[in-house]
């Protein structure tokens, strides 16, 4: 019994977390980047005080920043967001071709209006960076 254990159940486990280690490796290592200069704002504050909701001026907006921290090129990535207490989750590059390169940053727009159905009327709603993937 100890043979078999030793031989074919012991190799087999070591492998098993050999594997395991790698992929998590190799996962966290292609995703090494960082958000920046997170920030809410109306889209046309000027206008939207001026003149009102004219063409979608007072929808809200937050804009992103990515920096690509990696060796590699990023080509996808997503992240979470948690708005007014409810959390989203974005992900780019899976349908469009997304590319930053290493060092390299990109700007990200997200309309909350659009998307998280946030009320030009309502006050600013905070948004947080819960976790990236």
């Amino acid at each position: 019994m100890i043979k078999y254990f030793l031989y074919k159940i012991m190799p087999l486990s070591a492998l098993v977390a050999f594997l395991f280690a790698i992929s998590n490796y190799s996962v966290s290592e292609n995703l090494n980047y960082k958000i920046e200069e997170l920030e809410v704002f109306k889209r046309n504050k000027a206008s939207c005080t001026r003149l009102g909701n004219v063409y979608d001026a007072c929808q809200w907006m937050t804009k992103v920043v990515v920096r690509n921290l990696g060796q590699k090129e990023i080509s996808q990535f997503c992240l979470f967001m948690k708005v007014n207490k409810r959390t989203y989750e974005l992900c780019y590059g899976k349908t469009k071709k997304l590319l930053i390169e290493s060092n390299g940053k990109k700007t990200f727009l997200i309309n909350l209006s659009e998307y998280m159905n946030i009320s030009t009327d309502e006050k600013k709603p905070r948004v947080k960076i819960v976790s990236k993937i």
